[in-house]
């Protein structure tokens, strides 16, 4: 299956001046409504998607040039949907490794040892071909794609100076906050010439990192597991004379030495590399040697050059509170855990798009800062569940690597070969086809849902490898191809969408004519009746993180009503969306 190459339409619905009876975000005194502090992936996306809306912010960042530290490798499917929506897929799957070069998952005793199993997994060539296999199981119009965070950040920059509502300030670093009823301040110093610059505006968004500065300003704090398993020394090196063995070499590889082990991965398919390393118990991190986890990863001496070393401890911690009063945290400053899986720096991409509409639409007028306890809650639930799933991959792996007979070149070392690389290739399929992770997060409870956030979810949804669509409130929206050509994603609006399933659908006038009477921005998108195998209702109201808000076969009774709650407005202890808005 091909992914059609259409770029999505940006056209904004109309909106009311003072829609859904509050006066519209003023910037009167403010340097921008929203100040952005930290420029990596997280922030820039939560920049982009403010920008492709049209809406100021400011984005502040230490760096003068975006990072040479290549900490995440992989852009999953639901990055690269929202990425689809801003245009950006195609440039970014063409983008790090080379168009042919296989994406596979090698698990051996050394690079240049035994391989024990496989993962089989595309190049871009395939995906844009439509010749992947991965399509057939994989449910969206963009697979995940294998490219490091230093060739994914300069597209991201790019990008971002497309938009004039966005000011991108390099060289700031962030020192403190003050936080007022109406505004908060950024107290910081431009690194090259020490001088102390402030920008104030309505909300600040945290984007700066685990160590984050606007965590610690505000005095929320991390909490969980201050430790998960080995600490790791990562080595980022360059060589031209390294030739991966095989006819088809690998784009990750496992591997486990006498001293260390961990995984290797392939940066640009040619001449860059990042090796893990992980540091036992019992041996001092700082003084670990990165030339012997070098040589125990590829199983022989070979010419390199270290680029960097990095030294750290895997946690699995989120903060106590995304959000205090006017400022708000997302990404590394939100949580933090193990980077297998991929899950950390594309959970924080979601926390953006999760945050960016709502941020919007407070900026329009036609939500309140109810929406942003919403995120608070929706998103911190997210960070809990993630990072409990990155923390139990891997350790399988190690018990199963750490005989030493898998490198003895003995007729039982090859039988113990087979028996582990079928074992590994049955127990960490779900790391490589994390579906349930990347498609079926699911919000529940939460005020921004309409009724039914309580039903439970289809048999077999749950599970890290496992997705089953569904349209209940609270999931991501399922994907479906068009006759046109499109993804149903690229016909979403910017604001709400009600999609009207069938040619039996109602017309719902009346939830159209609430919008418009609230200055609610709602799309309405008529879908063929093919649609219905995966969409099960007749209405679906989508949100513009591409979430179902609500469903159901008939208009929702009291929709005006339904609208404002979602929206924010009208929201008592005791009346939340869930209540009596639906049938």
């Amino acid at each position: 299956m091909s992914a059609p190459r259409n770029s999505p339409s940006t056209a904004r619905p109309a909106q009311a001046d003072h829609p859904a009876g509050s006066a519209a975000t003023t910037s009167a005194g403010l340097d921008a409504p929203y100040v952005i502090v930290g420029g990596g992936p997280v922030g820039m996306s939560l920049a982009l998607d403010l920008g492709w809306r049209g809406i100021p912010v400011i984005l502040l960042e230490q760096s003068t040039h975006t990072t040479a530290n290549p900490r995440c490798n992989t852009t999953n499917a639901r990055s690269m949907e929202y990425f689809r929506r801003w245009g950006l897929a195609d440039r970014i799957r063409r983008a790090g490794l080379p168009g042919d070069q296989a994406t596979d998952a090698v698990y051996t005793t050394s690079i240049t040892g035994y391989e024990l199993t496989r993962f089989r997994l595309s190049s871009s060539d395939e995906v844009f071909a439509g010749s992947a296999p991965e399509a057939a199981e994989w449910p969206t119009p963009e697979l995940q794609h294998r490219i490091s965070q230093i060739y994914l950040e300069p597209i991201l920059e790019q990008e971002l100076r497309r938009y004039a509502s966005v000011t991108v300030r390099r060289g700031v670093r962030v020192e403190g906050l003050t936080q007022d009823e109406d505004s908060v301040t950024v107290h910081g110093t431009e690194v090259a010439t020490g001088r102390p610059v402030s920008y104030r505006a309505g909300y600040v968004i945290g984007c700066d990192g685990g160590a984050s500065e606007v965590r610690r300003a505000v005095g929320a704090r991390f909490v969980g597991d201050p430790r998960v398993g080995d600490r790791r020394m990562s080595i980022h090196f360059r060589s031209e004379k390294l030739e991966i063995p095989g006819p088809r070499p690998g784009w990750w590889y496992w591997w486990h030495g006498e001293h260390h082990h961990g995984a290797f991965m392939q940066l640009d398919g040619h001449s860059q590399y990042l090796c893990h390393a992980r540091v036992r118990e019992g041996q001092d991190l700082e003084s670990a040697d990165p030339h012997l986890a070098l040589r125990e990863a590829v199983g022989r001496d070979f010419p390199y050059e270290i680029i960097d070393v990095v030294r750290w401890t895997p946690r699995r911690m989120v903060a106590d509170t995304f959000r205090r009063g006017r400022v708000l945290l997302a990404g590394d400053a939100a949580h933090i855990w193990v980077n297998l899986g991929g899950f950390g720096m594309n959970a924080g991409i979601a926390d953006a798009v999760a945050l960016s509409w709502r941020l919007a639409a407070l900026h329009a007028g036609w939500g309140t800062p109810d929406l942003l306890d919403d995120y608070a809650l929706e998103r911190r639930s997210v960070g809990e569940s993630t990072s409990r799933a990155a923390a139990s991959i891997g350790g399988y792996i190690e018990d199963a690597l750490a005989d030493p007979r898998l490198h003895e070149d003995t007729e039982e070392g090859a039988e113990l070969r087979t028996r582990v690389g079928a074992r590994l290739h049955e127990v960490d399929r779900a790391q490589w086809h994390s579906l349930g992770i990347q498609l079926g997060t699911r919000y529940a409870g939460s005020p921004g849902l309409a009724a039914g956030t309580d039903a439970e979810p289809p048999e077999g949804e749950g599970g890290m490898g496992s997705y089953v669509p569904s349209v209940l409130p609270g999931v991501r929206l399922p994907h479906f191809w068009l006759a046109e050509g499109d993804a149903v994603f690229d016909r979403l609006g910017q604001g709400l969408t009600l999609l009207r399933v069938g040619a039996g659908a109602p017309q719902a006038a009346g939830l159209v004519e609430a919008a418009r009477d609230a200055g609610i921005p709602l799309t309405v998108l008529d879908l063929p009746d093919e649609a219905g195998a995966v969409y099960e209702r007749r209405l679906v109201l989508v949100r513009p993180d591409m979430h179902v808000a609500w469903s159901g076969d008939e208009q929702p009774e009291g929709g005006a009503r339904m609208l404002r709650l979602l929206c924010g407005f009208d929201r008592t202890p005791a009346a939340t969306a869930g209540e009596g808005t639906s049938r």
